[in-house]
């Protein structure tokens, strides 16, 4: 399946649209373009949803007898019951058809935009391909356990299995909340035409907002990336010479992944750049230890300024600050590790997504060690 996506997204032109080289912000032109591209894939999302369920309701009206039934009959629980095979083979068949247009949908969205910011151009296309393409098919890059770094480290594995399980489910079991609902309203009255064309709404939301996600996350990937590769540029190669020093920006990288709880392709890229900026060792699984706020304040302010400007940037670059991961940043600035307020962190989210930029966050932590700022474009 993969190679028609690929080939696919392969086939789709890449169109003349006005942007600038700052990939890792947004003009006005790239922000109706994207904003307009978002819209059309959230309706075609939509409206799959909308075709999915006619196509699988109005034949079995329309077509009773083509939809056979077998008898079953369990003697030993004395159950007897019409397995309605075709009907759920159709059901599947349709599924599948649905769940494929809708990748398609999101990997010509994440084509779109990917154009529309730069990042894709006739030249680099093909090497941005597979990035691309892991964001739209919603792939979970687990690259960070090369570098030692696991975000799930001491959490029971099982629980989350489960917790994902009915995220999967919420589709299904909220339909069928709705049609309980319905036959407790209407007395039981309602008749089964109703019943089942009551999930489409639901339905269209769930594969709009499925979509809306999928292009969310494609937009802050390709501005994190190009954000960071920008950060590559600036940092002050002095501040992260010695074993000790590289433990604490190693030990930082372990508090981020640890803080958000998820495998981000932008965490991998952040961690990248700076073990192979400092030349620093590729260690094994380690929990992070204890005593780190208290190696973070002895050490020296050029360090301390970076592994600070880290931990924010691993807030930031997911593009989103939870309710859970605002107490985190209240417990790291309280016990003196962040010094900044919880709010300004959310508000460099929001401006990292919308493409606004954080310069101001990458100055302050910067350009105080001597590292220029880039010219403006």
């Amino acid at each position: 399946m993969n190679v028609l996506y690929q080939r696919f997204f392969d086939r789709l032109p890449v169109r003349r649209v006005e942007h600038d080289d700052a990939i890792h912000l947004l003009n006005d032109a790239e922000v109706r373009y994207i904003a307009r591209t978002h819209r059309l894939a959230l309706t075609m999302a939509a409206l799959l949803a909308v075709f999915g369920v006619l196509a699988y309701f109005l034949p079995t009206y329309a077509f009773p007898k083509l939809f056979l039934k077998t008898p079953i009959t369990i003697a030993a629980l004395d159950l007897r019951f019409e397995l309605p095979w075709v009907e759920l083979l159709w059901g599947v068949v349709l599924m599948v058809v649905e769940l494929y247009c809708l990748v398609l949908v999101n990997i010509w969205a994440v084509h779109e935009m990917a154009v529309a910011t730069g990042v894709i151009t006739g030249a680099t296309k093909k090497s941005q391909a597979g990035d691309l393409l892991g964001v739209a098919l919603e792939e979970k890059s687990t690259q960070l356990l090369a570098y030692g770094i696991d975000p799930l480290l001491g959490l029971n594995r099982w629980a989350l299995f489960l917790f994902n399980a009915l995220m999967k489910l919420k589709g299904f079991i909220g339909n069928k909340i709705l049609q309980y609902l319905v036959r407790r309203l209407s007395a039981r009255l309602a008749v089964r035409e109703v019943l089942d064309f009551i999930g489409i709404p639901l339905y269209m939301l769930i594969n709009a907002y499925a979509a809306h996600v999928v292009l969310r996350e494609a937009k802050v990937v390709i501005m994190g990336q190009q954000l960071v590769a920008l950060l590559g540029k600036r940092l002050p190669p002095q501040v992260a010479t010695t074993a000790a020093e590289h433990d604490l920006l190693y030990d930082t990288l372990r508090l981020i992944a640890v803080s958000k709880r998820d495998f981000h392709h932008n965490h991998f890229v952040l961690a990248k750049t700076l073990i192979e900026s400092y030349s620093m060792e590729v260690e094994g699984l380690e929990e992070l230890p204890e005593d780190y706020a208290d190696r973070l304040r002895a050490a020296p302010e050029g360090l301390r300024r970076l592994c600070g400007l880290c931990l924010i940037l691993g807030f930031v670059l997911d593009g989103l600050v939870t309710w859970r991961e605002r107490r985190r940043l209240a417990e790291l600035r309280a016990k003196g590790i962040l010094q900044v307020e919880v709010e300004q962190v959310s508000e460099w989210a929001r401006d990292f997504v919308s493409g606004r930029g954080i310069e101001s966050l990458l100055a302050a932590h910067l350009d105080s060690q001597g590292v220029p700022a880039p010219a403006p474009a």
